[in-house]
């Protein structure tokens, strides 16, 4: 078996590992997102809301689906960046930032285009509850219905509604990942260059978490606008929002800082999650024999 598919089979569980520890600011994040108003809700006021009116069980909604989106979607990206990285040397030299940025969008891509519908049921389950109670009683029913909502519209049923209902938000979703991927496992890969070279670091934790933290503020930044889109298109039940309808009312109704609403959140849930993630990639890469990223 080649190494880099040998690399893949720990990888469900370090980002399963990341996804429970960082879902409490994930939630916030979302409901700050999913306020269409020009609100100024902080992550802590969201936070004290969400324990106060709903427990501190809150804080775990929706972690099924979060461990699902996550072994599908961050295992596919962060086990084939390296192979895309390889085919794309042919035309790219492998050592260039453009050939990890290239690598990082491709992989991406093809990630989140897989795992559209357990992000869908993740941030549905994440959202808001006004009756207090949950969408659906766990995320695989929430899957089953999503489809049967779908095929329901059109007289007669329809396979294919049902299916393009669960994918719904998959362009701005798969926009996001690639984005997000190129800036984070591309910074990373850039950064642990950088610092070997003129800092004299070596491999090792140090290395890894200090790669890994300028990789998560990076993809944060360049994420965040598209996720806030693909945020609210997800959770439209009405299935008439678009990517670009969604984008100009948030910027005639709210102005373009709200693009960014629930940075903080965001960043400390990608900030926490590149870390823990691409450590424990790192450490298992190790354990496996496979070279170090």
């Amino acid at each position: 078996m080649q190494p880099g598919l040998l690399a893949i089979f720990p990888l469900p569980s370090g980002n399963a590992t990341s996804a429970v520890m960082t879902n409490p600011f994930d939630i916030i994040k979302v409901r700050q997102q999913l306020q269409h108003q020009r609100s100024r809700a902080t992550f802590l006021s969201v936070g004290s809301m969400m324990l106060k009116e709903e427990g501190i069980r809150s804080f775990a909604n929706g972690i099924t689906a979060t461990c699902l989106r996550e072994m599908t979607y961050s295992t596919i990206r962060m086990g084939t960046y390296e192979s895309f990285r390889e085919m794309y040397s042919g035309i790219i030299p492998s050592t260039s930032f453009a050939n990890k940025v290239v690598s990082g969008m491709t992989s991406g891509a093809i990630g989140a285009a897989v795992s559209t519908p357990a992000d869908l049921m993740k941030v549905r389950m994440q959202a808001a509850r006004p009756s207090g109670k949950p969408p659906y009683s766990n995320t695989f029913l929430g899957l089953a219905r999503v489809y049967q909502e779908g095929s329901a519209r059109i007289q007669g049923g329809s396979i294919v509604a049902g299916f393009q209902s669960l994918w719904r938000g998959t362009a701005p979703n798969v926009v996001r990942a690639a984005i997000l991927t190129a800036s984070q496992l591309g910074c990373y890969d850039e950064a642990k260059g950088q610092f070997k070279q003129r800092l004299g670091m070596q491999e090792g934790i140090r290395l890894h978490f200090a790669s890994s933290f300028v990789a998560g503020f990076a993809c944060s930044a360049c994420s965040q606008p598209v996720d806030v889109i693909k945020v609210r298109i997800m959770q439209d039940r009405s299935r008439s929002l678009t990517a670009f309808h969604s984008l100009a009312q948030l910027l005639a109704n709210e102005g373009p800082l709200a693009l960014y609403k629930g940075f903080a959140m965001c960043w400390a849930r990608l900030g926490s999650h590149s870390v823990i993630s691409l450590i424990l990639f790192e450490r298992f890469r190790a354990f496996f024999g496979v070279k170090p990223l």
